[in-house]
Formats: structure tokens, C-alpha cells, sequence
């Protein structure tokens, strides 16, 4: 894989990651409240902590969709805008979900990367965000804990992926240059352990509600 490391995936991954790193609830929420998400709450910066802080529904909607966005645009960008090889989109996906839950502006505190992985995914191979969706549906309506539904979803990423290998008509994108179904498993599998990260310490630290 002497083709990963080349001055444009460098670059591709830094401006990834500064994209992933926006820190669009903590700044949302600082300017409605005035308060720092990232000590109100679970912590955590995203989607339900923001709404949970801030009482208000038009900022947890927002913060969702614009961490979507943050998955979706700069991924379609550079697979069909100035498209890239398979390998560099696929590395600047994961950095991409790195910058979201673990920002340098932060001091590495984010948040848990659910959104931009959907936004992410949606592109990529939206069979995968299909099967998350479907998995979350099931287990909350069992457990009514979305933190578990989270991550038993999330957890089963590599699933959906070998899902994929396996059936062929399932495989989105292969007219992409480079594409690759290896390039496709393995960075699959690091963005979910990345997301999975996070869920675990929320769990670590007994903050499932």
C-alpha cells in the first residue's frame, strides 16, 4: 500500500480532518446558552447532548444535519467533483470521523462521529447506512436506550461490510478509480472502530441515558 503515503493524501487528510474537527454543537450551543458542551451533559459534542443542554429542537436539528453534511460534501467532492482514487477518498473518510470525535480545537473532546459516519456512508456505500438504520429501529424499539441502539448498530459495521463482499449487487461505486473492495473493508472497519471509540467511553463511564 506504498500508495498511501503520498504529498496528496497528506494533504487530503489533513483538510479532512480540519472539516471533521468543525466543532458545530459546541459553537452552536456556546452561542445559544453560553455554555461549554463539552463540561455540561454527557460531554459529549454532537447531536443529543446539544439538544439535551440547550432545550431547544432547532439546535440539535441543526447540529445533525450539518455533521451530516460533513460526511456527505467533502466525500461526493472528491469521488465525482474532482474525483480522486478510491484509496484517497476512502482515507479522507476516516479522517473525516477522526477530526469529528476527537478535534485538536477540544482538546480531543468531540463527539461520537453517528452523523458524520451516516453522512459518510450515505455516499460511499448506502447500503450500509440502510442496515445501520435498521439495526438502530430494532434494538431501540427492545431496549428504548439510544446510546444502546448506537452501538450494538455501529458494532455490527463489519457485518454489513462482509455483507458486502460477499454479494456482489450490493457493491456501490466500483466505477470509482481505484476502487478497491479491500480499500472498502479496511477503511470501513476504521471508522467504525473510531466511532466505537467514543461510544465506549460513554459507557465506561456509566452514562447511558
Amino acid at each position: 500500500m506504498t500508495e498511501l503515503f503520498t504529498v496528496n493524501n497528506l494533504v487530503i487528510f489533513v483538510l479532512c480532518y480540519i472539516i471533521g474537527s468543525f466543532p458545530t454543537a459546541y459553537l452552536l450551543v456556546k452561542y445559544k446558552t453560553n455554555k461549554d458542551l463539552t463540561k455540561e451533559g454527557s460531554g459529549n459534542v454532537g447531536t443529543l447532548n446539544s439538544f439535551t443542554v440547550s432545550k431547544s429542537k432547532f439546535i440539535g436539528a441543526a447540529v445533525l444535519m450539518i455533521d451530516i453534511l460533513k460526511g456527505i460534501l467533502p466525500v461526493y467532492f472528491m469521488m465525482f467533483i474532482m474525483p480522486h482514487p478510491y484509496l484517497s477518498v476512502m482515507l479522507g473518510a476516516s479522517a473525516l470521523i477522526l477530526g469529528h470525535n476527537y478535534p485538536v480545537w477540544l482538546k480531543f473532546k468531540g463527539g461520537r462521529g453517528l452523523a458524520t459516519g451516516a453522512g459518510i456512508f450515505m455516499v460511499v456505500n448506502y447500503y450500509i447506512f440502510f442496515g445501520w438504520c435498521i439495526v438502530w429501529l430494532v434494538v431501540f424499539m427492545l431496549k428504548r436506550k439510544v446510546l444502546i441502539a448506537n452501538t450494538i448498530a455501529t458494532f455490527l459495521l463489519p457485518f454489513y461490510v462482509l455483507l458486502i463482499n460477499f454479494f456482489g449487487f450490493l457493491v456501490v461505486n466500483s466505477d470509482v478509480r481505484g476502487f478497491s473492495l479491500n480499500y472498502f473493508t479496511i477503511f470501513s472497519i476504521i471508522i467504525t472502530i473510531v466511532i466505537l471509540s467514543r461510544h465506549t467511553e460513554v459507557f465506561k463511564k456509566n452514562k447511558i441515558s
